[in-house]
């Protein structure tokens, strides 16, 4: 059976491309132009599906006529996209030009997987303008190659890559509670081979790195080294009648840097085990029928056990263990668990939350009508304990109402205490009538030197033709160490204001009584010449640093928040001309048999900053995201963080993303896979948020 990929929307992502990279090119292109294979001898064709609807050619001027399609369904799915680009950045007194070309290109074939090549090349000329200063010549870029679902004898299956990767993982280190562990960029190679679910092995080794890149991404490569390789089981008897996992990774990591912290380097090793258990609840007898988790029913329970040993040269061993545990009841989820780690725990170029020892407890429940949830956690260090210092009390509360079918209010309140008291209160009234989606927010900080007052209103417009989303608000701070007000405000919005044209803003600023101001623009206009090539261009400026609403969060929370980098200070022009082909059929659509309906699958990766899981007009889509359908299927978010699945079968099926290229310190919100049931001919939406707080 062919494996159909569906419409990739790949990011332009950043390279140098050895001579490895025109083979793989080479030889995916020639894979482009193999036939569908024939049904194998013997073996029963599935019975066609009847739709009702046309599913070929469109409607043109003519009534009741219609005009074939250009479009080749000879031979396997594949695509190519090549783009070119030219950037102009003038600003602090010198001007650059650059130049880009893009490479993209996918095939499904039947015995070889999914195969992938994204790259890109760039060159950068620099000179003073006033032309007093030096000129300098610059390259950058970035590539990878991926080799997915690759059929094995004896049920097994492989995934490849190569290039400017992550370093590989168990999916139980991803985890189900508020502890994971951390993946590396590296320039380097990795692999995994699974049976199903069964058994899952996987190993990575490269030099590490930093992606970076404002308009065109690359990769900066440090001299650091790092190998990882682990596996993970599911045993063959479950104990007390439920489903057990095992998993075990080993990371070894070499000359590792701070980056921007100390100029010294480190060695680390490190060895992490864990163990997972998810069936029936010792106080219930079974759990409620249904295809949800066992976690996620009546009377089921998972428990996830977590222990990571870690060596390093400059802060010595370390141990970490966790435990965390969900449930349900009749009406509320449960998470819960425990955690002590000690100083100086690492694992492979990241630190691990350290010094820190607790308990936490968290619930949520909802209706059609309302929703309330409540959290709670206890903290204390562990080089310091039982002096208080680090000791902290965590307490949160959330609730929604809604009061008609229009109108509905919500509340959250967060306090912490000891250590580092303060408190937050966040009020929203959301209000939906005939200009769209209205919410009004107001949003109330408070500690021992500061207060903070923020009042906005955000508005998703309904609009016959495009979208438009704006949000204003008014912050006031005042404090021992500075006070002031200003002026928030975002507007985010698309529209086709001529066939073949496509217009889209994302802006956002801020303007303070002291005279400070940030912009974060990006303009873009894009005219599809035909259905090969397009031509667009993008404005995109970035000026002075937005403030951060101040966070409110427990102590383990804290400690696993990266610090926020500053964006620097730039405005940039491109023009890309990109041609785009698409060809080839499958037997079946996406998780199905041939000839099964199908539905579509699509949504938007975006930065959730004020953690609410709905997007706003201030937030923007993240680019270059891999999206994977039933741990088989991929496809990559485009410059607005849009990604799409056209072609799915019609029924249950799991989405999720991966960490790659996830931009620190940035994680998703949710970190298993979600569920979503397609409906034939029907376009379900499925979103995904990144927040800073986990």
């Amino acid at each position: 059976m062919i494996r159909a990929p569906g419409r990739r929307r790949h990011s332009v992502s950043s390279p140098q491309w050895p001579r490895a990279s025109f083979v793989a090119a080479a030889t995916l292109l020639a894979l482009a132009s193999v036939q569908a294979q024939p049904t194998a001898a013997g073996a029963a064709p599935a019975a066609p599906y009847v739709d009702k609807m046309m599913a070929e050619g469109s409607f043109d001027d003519s009534p009741l006529e219609l005009k074939a399609s250009a479009y080749n369904s000879s031979g396997p799915p594949r695509s190519l996209q090549l783009d070119y680009s030219i950037f102009s950045q003038p600003g602090g007194g010198n001007a650059s030009l650059s130049q880009a070309l893009g490479l993209s290109t996918l095939v499904d074939t039947a015995d070889y997987g999914s195969l992938s090549i994204n790259a890109n090349l760039a060159s950068q000329y620099t000179s003073s303008i006033s032309g007093s200063g030096s000129e300098r010549r610059a390259t950058t870029g970035s590539w990878r190659l991926d080799q997915r679902a690759l059929p094995l004898d004896g049920g097994w299956h492989a995934n490849h890559s190569a290039g400017d990767i992550n370093t590989g993982n168990s999916a139980l280190a991803r985890g189900s509670g508020r502890t994971y562990l951390p993946s590396t960029p590296v320039r380097g190679a990795a692999a995994e081979w699974y049976l199903d679910d069964a058994i899952s092995l996987n190993a990575s080794a490269g030099r590490t790195g930093l992606f970076n890149g404002v308009d065109l991404p690359g990769f900066d490569i440090s001299p650091g080294r790092i190998a990882t390789a682990g596996g993970q089981f599911t045993l063959p008897r479950g104990l007390a009648g439920g489903h057990t996992e095992a998993a075990a990774q080993w990371v070894d990591a070499r000359g590792i840097s701070d980056y921007g912290g100390s100029a010294s380097t480190q060695d680390t090793q490190a060895v992490w085990t864990s163990v997972a258990w998810e069936g029936t609840a010792p106080w219930s007898a079974a759990p409620a029928p249904g295809p949800a988790a066992a976690a996620d029913r009546l009377g089921g329970l998972r428990v996830q056990g977590n222990m990571l040993r870690s060596d390093s040269s400059r802060s010595g061993q370390a141990l970490g263990l966790w435990a965390d545990a969900a449930w349900r009841t009749e009406r509320w989820r449960h998470k819960a668990g425990a955690f002590r780690f000690e100083p100086g725990l690492r694992w492979g170029a990241a630190t691990v939350a350290n010094d820190l020892q607790g308990v936490y407890w968290q619930a949520d429940t909802s209706s059609r009508q309302w929703q309330a949830g409540f959290s709670g956690e206890l903290s204390d260090g562990v080089s310091n304990a039982g002096t208080g210092l680090g000791r902290s009390v965590f307490a949160s509360a959330s609730g929604r109402y809604s009061l008609d079918t229009r109108n509905a209010v919500g509340a959250v309140l967060n306090v912490r205490a000891f250590g580092s008291s303060r408190q937050a209160l966040l009020l929203n009234w959301d209000r939906t009538g005939a200009w769209g989606l209205t919410q009004w927010r107001a949003d109330l900080t408070r500690s021992a030197d500061l207060r903070t007052t923020r009042l906005g209103v955000d508005q998703s417009w309904a609009l016959q033709a495009g979208t438009l989303s704006t949000s204003l608000a008014w912050e006031r701070s005042s404090g021992a160490s500075s006070s002031g007000s200003s002026l928030v405000w975002g507007v985010l919005g698309s529209v086709s204001p001529w066939p073949r044209w496509m217009l889209d803003a994302a802006i956002r600023g801020t303007h303070g009584s002291d005279g400070a101001s940030s912009l974060n623009a990006n303009l873009g206009a894009s005219w599809q010449l035909n259905p090969g090539w397009s031509l667009a261009f993008r404005y995109t400026e970035a000026r002075g640093q937005e403030p951060l609403s101040p966070l409110v969060v427990s102590a383990l929370t804290a400690a696993t928040l990266p610090s926020v980098t500053a964006l620097p200070t730039y405005r940039s022009m491109q023009l890309l001309l990109r041609y785009d082909a698409r060809a080839g059929s499958a037997s079946a659509p996406l998780g199905g048999a041939a000839g099964s309906g199908a539905g579509s699958l699509s949504g938007i990766v975006f930065f959730d900053a004020d953690a609410s899981g709905r997007r706003e007009a201030s937030e923007a889509g993240v680019p270059g995201i891999t999206v994977i359908l039933d741990k088989r299927f991929i496809t990559r978010t485009d410059a607005q963080g849009y990604y799409e699945f056209p072609a799915v079968a019609a029924g249950r099926h799991l989405v999720d993303i991966s960490p790659d290229n996830v931009p620190l310190p940035w994680s998703p919100e949710i970190r298993e896979p979600m569920s979503a049931t397609l409906q034939v001919r029907q376009r379900t939406t499925v979103d995904f948020a990144l927040q800073r707080n986990r």
